[in-house]
C-alpha cells in the first residue's frame, strides 16, 4: 500500500475513530479505506441505477408508442364498423322498400332519413 497524508476536519477524524472503537475497523486508516470502498461501491451502484433508469424510460416510451398505435387502430376499426353498419342499414332499407321507393332512390338518391 502507498502512504498518503490527508488533512481532515475534527468531526471526520471522530467518525474514523468511532469506527475503530466500534470494532468496524482496525485503525483510522482502515476506517478511511472502508469509507472510500463504500463510496466506490455506491458510485458503481449509482451508475448501474442510472443506466437501468434510462432503460426503463426507453421501455416506457416504447409502450406509450404501442398504446398510441393501438388507440389509433381502435379508432379506425370503430369508424369501419360504423360504416359497415350504415351500409347494412341502407341495404336492408333497399330490400324492404317497394318498387316505387327504389325507383325514387335510383333517380334522386337515398337519403339517410328515408
Amino acid at each position: 500500500m502507498k502512504k498518503v497524508t490527508v488533512s481532515l476536519k475534527d468531526e471526520q477524524v471522530e467518525r474514523l475513530s468511532k469506527r475503530q472503537e466500534n470494532g468496524e475497523a482496525d485503525s483510522r486508516s482502515d476506517a478511511l479505506r472502508q469509507i472510500l470502498e463504500e463510496y466506490e461501491d455506491l458510485h458503481t451502484e449509482n451508475e448501474e441505477l442510472h443506466t437501468r433508469c434510462e432503460e426503463l424510460q426507453n421501455e416506457l416510451e416504447q409502450e406509450r408508442n404501442r398504446n398510441q398505435m393501438i388507440l389509433e387502430q381502435r379508432e379506425e376499426h370503430t369508424e369501419l364498423v360504423k360504416y359497415v353498419q350504415e351500409e347494412r342499414t341502407a341495404e336492408q332499407k333497399w330490400r324492404e322498400a317497394g318498387i316505387g321507393q327504389r325507383l325514387k332512390w335510383q333517380i334522386f338518391g337515398m337519403d339517410n332519413d328515408d
